[in-house]
Order: C-alpha cells, then structure tokens, then sequence
C-alpha cells in the first residue's frame, strides 16, 4: 500500500511537471528554441524518449526485415530456386541471422527440406577445380558448424554438427584422394599441390590428408620423365616444407647407388642446366647393362664432351662399344701434346680398354715429348742468351766508333787552331 502511494504521488509529480510544460509551451506560442530556453530540462528529457522510441522502433523493424528476409531464403531453398554455391551460402547466412530465436512453421520447414538443401549445395561444386572446391567446402563447414551453434533445436543441431564434419573429413578428404590418385605432376597440378598441403596444416591432424599426397609420391619414380623430375624443380620449399623435402630426397636418391633407371631425356636437361658432373658421376656408377647400352647410343661421342664420354669408358659394365677406337683416335690426335697425354692417363679405366703395352707406350711418348721439351727449352735460353751476347756486341761496337769519330773530330779541331794561332 506504501509503494502504490509513492507511485501515485509520483504520477501526480509528473501530471503536474506535464501541465507546467504544456501552459509554457503555449505562453511561448510553441516556439522550441524559446521553450527549450525556459524549460530544458523537460526538453532534454523528452528528446531522449523520442530518441529511445525510434530506436526501439528501428529494432522493431529491422527484426521484422531480418525475419521476412529469412523466410523469404527458407522459402527460395525449399523452392530449389538458387543456383550457385554462393547463393546457397548467402541464403543460409539469412537464415543463420534469426535462427537462434526460430520457431513454429519456420523451424518445421527448415528441417522438413534440411537434408536437400545440404545435397543440392554440395551438387554445385561437382564440376569445379579442386583448389576452388577446397575453400568452398571449408567455407560451407564454418557455415552448418555456426548453424549448429546457433539454433536450440536439437535435431537441427545434431543434423548441422554431423554434416560440419561429414563436409571435410568424408566429403573433401575423398576428393583429395581421388585427386592425387591421379595427379599428372602438370605445372598446374603443382598449385593445386600447395593447396591440399595448405589445408592441411589447417587440420588438428595434417597427416590424415598429408598421408595421401605421400602415398601417391612414394610409389612414383620421378627420374622415369622429365615431367616428373621437372615436377620437384617447381615446388616452392616455403609453401610445401616436409613434401618438399620428401619430394627432393627421393629425386637425389636417383643417383646415389647406380641401380635406378634415370630417363636420357632427364640426363639430357641436367647436362643442358650446369649439372654435368651428377650425369658423369651417374653414368660412371650405373649398374644397369640395359640402360647404360641405351644411354651409349644416346650420348657417347655425341655431344663434344670429353668427360662424358670418360664417364662412359669409367663404368665397368659389357655392352656394345668402340671405347678401343676411340681412345685410339684421341692419342692420335694429341701424338705431340704431352699435357694433353697426360690428362688422358688420368681418367679411369683407360688401361683395361686399351690395354698395358699402349698405356706404356703413351707414357713412354709423355717422357719423350717432356724431354724434347726440356731440350728445346736449353736450346732457346742458349740461343735467348747469345742473341743478346750478339746485341750488347753490336751496341758496344757501335758506341766504340762514336767515340773514336768524336776524338778524332776534337783533335782535328785543336791543329785547325793551333794553325791559326801561328798565322797571327
């Protein structure tokens, strides 16, 4: 009874205030600036209710908008009128705004068309790329996972949850591995490669999808093409990190031990692009007879290479060959140049293909021609040094007569003289 007269008295306070302000209102002739002069406080006051009434009137409204656009996507879903993936997501975006306090007919429609809305979504991305299909289905997982969060509805919230995870772990992780089932180890492949590794590192477990790019690139021989070994010349080390570091020691175990078959046409790019000596080196330590007879045909004596046909010689493998020949043709052409002799002396194997008596008679020849040499160089000091014995001669000869000529210039100076000095 207290309370209820301190609210009437209240009231009555504020009738009293409201009479006030109406009689100075009119006294004014309703002029604001002069009624806010006299009354500021009741102005100041009443602009803040009218202020709080629009904007409870502008929530109003806006809920009113975001709830007739929701149904209106709902409506738009159910209908199968959307086309793309964005839209779908765009439309769920609607939905997902008004979700949390849904009820009655909408909740009843939502999960009515539920299950073929999430179909009809995923059925828009058949046909594209997989590195668009990546960011697509992520996107769409982040989407149903909030969609689960939001609403209270439990069936839709087990429904949304499941297939947030359904998305990526059964959907997306299939179209990975169908992809590198048949990855063609293309340029464009290798971005598509960089992003399954960068999606990956996304995951709370990288190796369930990193597994699948490793399955595939452990079972595959990249020195079998060039495709293939150009394929690790393409990764970028910053973005792929461990399958590029897998990808680069499986290819540099190609030429570790001579047992692998490594493509001419890769030989070939690796002598074109500075890398010689990892084909000699290769070639020299092939165990293959097959492919070593193959590479003989390709590239011995072919290419003005003389240690790579050495590479060839140094391997001591039976094929089909004219190392003999070709040995020979070289002492031949190099008969008088001991230094180049020499260098053929060094390379390895040279003995068994030519055999002990010529590689005797080549050294024999070396020790001639560096005695020839030693020969002709005495001879040249000698004949250096009498040349200038013969010059130092002829200027000392030559400064004699000068010499001589001016003496005998002042002598005959002085008696001309002498004789004029008589005559006086």
């Amino acid at each position: 009874m207290e309370q209820i007269e301190k609210i009437k008295e209240q009231f009555a306070h504020f009738v009293e205030i409201g009479k006030s302000f109406l009689a100075t209102a009119k006294d004014v002739n309703y002029d604001p600036m002069a009624l806010y002069a006299k009354e500021p406080f009741v102005m100041q006051v009443g602009a803040g209710i009218i202020v709080f009434i629009l904007f409870v009137f502008f929530l109003i409204i806006k809920s009113k908008m975001r709830h007739a656009s929701a149904n209106k996507a709902l409506q738009n879903l159910d209908n199968g009128y959307i086309e793309s993936f964005e839209e779908y997501q765009k439309h769920l975006q609607k939905i997902l705004k008004t979700l949390k306090g849904a009820k009655g007919d909408f909740l009843t429609s939502l999960q009515s068309n539920k299950e073929n809305v999430y179909n009809e979504q995923l059925r828009t991305l058949k046909e594209l790329p997989l590195d668009e299909k990546i960011e697509k289905y992520q996107a769409m997982a982040s989407l149903y996972a909030q969609l689960a969060k939001t609403t209270k509805d439990e069936e839709l919230q087990e429904f949304y949850a499941q297939k947030a995870q359904e998305i990526l772990e059964e959907k997306l992780y299939n179209e990975i591995k169908e992809y590198m089932q048949n990855f063609n180890f293309t340029p464009e492949d290798v971005a598509v490669l960089e992003k399954i590794v960068a999606y990956a590192h996304t995951l709370e477990e990288p190796q369930t999808v990193l597994s699948l790019v490793t399955q595939k690139l452990e079972n595959e021989d990249f020195g079998s093409n060039l495709e293939k070994y150009t394929f690790v010349q393409n990764l970028d080390p910053q973005t792929l990190g461990e399958i590029y570091d897998f990808c680069k020691a499986k290819q540099e175990k190609l030429f570790e031990d001579g047992e692998t078959v490594v493509s001419a046409e890769v030989l070939e790019y690796l002598l074109e692009n500075g890398e010689q000596e990892k084909v000699y080196s290769y070639i020299s330590a092939l165990t293959i007879p097959t492919h070593l007879q193959e590479l003989y045909y390709r590239f011995f004596n072919q290419k003005g290479d003389q240690k790579l046909d050495f590479a060839f010689i140094a391997n001591p493998l039976e094929i089909t060959q004219e190392y003999e020949n070709y040995l020979e043709s070289l002492l031949t052409e190099n008969w008088r140049d001991a230094q180049k002799l020499a260098n053929l002396l060094e390379y390895e194997n040279l003995t068994n293909v030519i055999g002990h008596d010529r590689v005797r008679n080549v050294i024999e020849r070396v020790d001639t021609l560096k005695k020839e040499f030693d020969e002709k160089q005495v001879l040249q000091e000698a004949l250096e040094k009498a040349q200038e014995a013969h010059r130092i001669a002829l200027e000392t000869k030559t400064l004699l007569e000068l010499k001589e000529k001016k003496e005998k210039i002042e002598k005959q100076d002085t008696q001309e003289s002498e004789e004029k000095s008589t005559d006086v």
